[in-house]
């Protein structure tokens, strides 16, 4: 109910929020996902999770490449990356989210500090590098649940050096083959080419790479839809190029996009700006906001309806998504706004848009 997510926004704004920005951001991240899990587990409080935060309407319900969603708005990857979430994320009141991304092989992540924040510019500096405890550690989790939103798996290639590209892609090729025999029931697969925070670079922002890797990817056959997550630094040209690679595959649709790394950015204040060159990690939230939305448009643009595209970064309120979806984007995800807006925030996107 709205006057329950009012209370729930006021309290955290003034409240928890200051609380917690003093403490550890990772920790807070580790504390939160703890007890979510917790949530999840227990009928009764799932239940009150949702009246006190989710919002509910017919009119939201879409249907894309085959795949029933509640509502238009999801978690993306890099929140819940090792699966403990999904029982309580449809009473947060999500249509839809992205366990991952999960690697074939478990990596403990880059070397702390793995996330801050920077409240003037409205981000998170993240640094975690594909912290996953691995494909077999996740599915052991995920098996023999059911989900009452879509669930998809985000994959992307072990953070170590490989010594040949055709070992990178079986790497990747394999984590997908494992996902299709086991018995998790995810709709969608992400397949991350685009974080910037590995010791492995981004190989496959190479159009030519990425299309072997995607061909790759084709001759496993998969039924269920695949998403691309897209790089937003990258020049409209060289955009262009990796959307051609994705059209002449049969990948359903693409993401845009992951963090930016450009640290001439202009929507990073400037102070954030001296502090971002000290420091290691690439930020997320409202300074990827335009060239997110620059990009959703490009390629609606270009493309049509050959894509499914999901938005993300920057959404912060019910007026944010609203724009990306305008711009052409089918789905949004967030992370950022969430934190920084609060866990009620998904129910007030949802009533905004039903409403408008």
């Amino acid at each position: 109910m709205q006057f329950t997510r009012d209370i729930f926004a006021t309290s955290y704004q003034n409240v928890l929020k200051p609380l917690l920005f003093t403490q550890d951001a990772e920790r807070v991240h580790n504390n939160f996902t703890r007890f979510g899990k917790f949530l999840g587990e227990f009928g009764p409080t799932r239940s009150l999770t949702s009246v006190l935060l989710a919002y509910r309407n017919p009119v939201l319900i879409k249907i894309i490449d085959g795949v029933t969603y509640p509502n238009p708005i999801g978690l993306s990857a890099g929140f819940d990356y090792n699966g403990q979430l999904t029982q309580i994320l449809p009473a947060v009141g999500f249509g839809f989210t992205t366990v991952g991304t999960v690697t074939l092989e478990p990596y403990e992540g880059n070397v702390p500090p793995r996330l801050d924040r920077f409240p003037r510019s409205k981000a998170l500096l993240v640094n975690k590098g594909f912290k996953s405890l691995g494909a077999h550690a996740v599915i052991k989790k995920l098996t023999g649940l059911e989900f009452s939103i879509p669930v998809g798996i985000s994959i992307g290639s072990t953070n170590k050096h490989f010594s040949t590209l055709k070992a990178q892609i079986e790497d990747i090729t394999t984590t997908f083959r494992l996902f299709e025999r086991s018995k998790v029931k995810h709709s969608y697969y992400e397949l991350n080419i685009s974080c910037p925070n590995t010791s492995i670079g981004q190989p496959f922002t190479d159009p030519k790479n990425l299309s072997r890797l995607l061909r790759a990817v084709v001759r496993l056959r998969i039924k269920k839809p695949v998403y691309l997550k897209m790089p937003i630094d990258l020049q409209k040209k060289h955009i262009l190029e990796l959307l051609d690679a994705a059209d002449r595959s049969s990948i359903s649709g693409v993401i845009f996009g992951n963090l930016t790394k450009d640290k001439e950015n202009p929507a990073v204040d400037p102070q954030d700006r001296i502090l971002w060159k000290e420091r290691t990690g690439n930020l997320s939230g409202k300074p990827t906001w335009e060239r997110s939305n620059a990009l959703i448009k490009l390629t609606k643009k270009h493309y049509g309806k050959r894509f499914t595209i999901i938005g993300t970064g920057g959404v912060f309120s019910g007026e944010d998504a609203k724009e990306k979806l305008r711009l052409g984007a089918d789905l949004v995800q967030l992370i950022t706004g969430m934190v920084y807006q609060g866990p009620q925030l998904i129910g007030e996107i949802n009533s905004y848009l039903a409403e408008n």
